[in-house]
């Protein structure tokens, strides 16, 4: 008789063994109907979009349009705390996973 070519074979027959039926579960949502993962994406939108305000607004005074010097300052902050806003949540979301996937047996 030729050798199966999974050995666990032999322990519950020709038949595999299915895995079991893991219940579909509903994903969370916000009061406003959102999921984790709406959220995350809005976030990261917002985030794009205060970098494009910013190349916005140094492409107006780099053309004359504008010397509000002022507002490109503003978008400047807004842009750099929203980035460093959004590496935080990444690396709190990176930190938390390997916490789970460490705590898992």
């Amino acid at each position: 008789m030729p050798q199966p070519l999974d050995p666990m074979r032999g322990l519950y027959g020709a038949q595999p063994v299915q895995p079991a039926a893991v219940p579909a579960q509903k994903p969370q949502t916000t009061e406003d109907g959102k999921t984790f993962q709406d959220v995350l994406t809005d976030f990261v939108k917002q985030v794009d979009q205060s970098q494009v305000d910013y190349d916005a607004a140094i492409r107006a005074v780099e053309r004359g349009e504008t010397d509000n010097l002022h507002r490109v300052m503003l978008a400047q902050s807004q842009a750099q705390l929203s980035l460093k806003l959004a590496v935080e949540v990444r690396n709190k979301l990176v930190e938390a996973y390997k916490e789970v996937n460490r705590t898992q047996f």
